[in-house]
């Protein structure tokens, strides 16, 4: 529920409402609001989606971090991000129930659609469900007025039955935060390998899997030497490395830090 940078009015409702935002799942979702839309707190960011192959509006550093989080949980099966709480006149009608002004934009003095910072889709048993997440910084959470639209928020998903919770930055694991941003543009080998061949490729990665999994050495050592070997511009191991990783089939510790000139942390079926 972030401050706007640009004025909110009843034609603005109209737009965003005629061009699908908050409807769709995957790769059809549309988010509410655009990064170019609103300031950010930290820095804002568009991420191409592992799981849904499309881009990610991202409004703080904190969303972001969260993002890498589910983004590596296997449960989770969509990212719904900027989610808003239509329709309008329930948020509302919520607010008023409790004695609390609705958010409304400064300049037009209309009242805004309230977002859900992410909402995911996860595997739960047999079966799929939905969650939702508010990320929001500890200090933002002692101020009275965030208080205020969180509880609007609160209400409005407890109506559906549908869990909510709030992440702060005491929430995210640091290491594996670190790690999937480490990892995160090599999930896909497109326009990292230009002028290596196909078969050269399948070589490497076999060559890597099995010097990975059989050798305590330092990581770095491996991929200088199988750059070296197979006559591979410097660097190239390493990014097969990350994309093997991203992908899964080199299993890490994620909770542990990646250390290049550490060998990895595997874990072991």
């Amino acid at each position: 529920m972030a401050k706007r940078k640009y004025s909110f009015d009843e034609d603005t409702l109209k737009k965003r409402l005629n061009e699908g935002r908050g409807s769709g799942f995957g790769p059809t979702y549309k988010p509410w609001i655009l990064v170019h839309e609103v300031p950010s707190k930290g820095k804002s960011n568009i991420k191409q989606g592992w799981k849904t192959g499309r881009d990610h509006h991202l409004l703080s550093t904190l969303e972001t971090n969260y993002f890498y989080t589910v983004e590596w949980d296997d449960r989770v099966l969509d990212i719904r991000e900027q989610y808003p709480l239509l329709p309008r006149e329930e948020t509302q009608e919520i607010a008023s129930s409790l004695g609390i002004l609705h958010p409304r934009d400064n300049k037009t003095k209309t009242d805004i659609v309230l977002t859900t910072d992410i909402v995911i889709t996860e595997r739960v048993g047999l079966s799929n469900s939905i969650a939702t997440r508010t990320v929001k910084y500890e200090e933002d959470l002692q101020k009275q007025r965030t208080k205020e639209k969180l509880l609007i928020e609160k209400v409005y998903w407890r109506r559906r039955s549908v869990e909510w919770k709030i992440v702060t930055e005491n929430s995210i694991k640091r290491p594996l935060v670190w790690n999937v941003e480490w990892l995160y543009k090599n999930y896909s080998m497109q326009g990292h390998f230009y002028g290596v061949e196909q078969a050269v490729l399948q070589k490497l990665e076999l060559l890597l899997l099995e010097l990975v999994h059989n050798l305590n050495t330092p990581l770095i050592s491996i991929t200088d030497e199988t750059d070296r070997m197979l006559k591979l511009p410097c660097g190239t191991s390493m990014t097969m490395v990350k994309h093997l990783i991203a992908i899964k089939k080199i299993k890490v510790n994620m909770n542990k830090k990646i250390n290049p000139s550490k060998p990895l942390s595997l874990l072991h079926a």
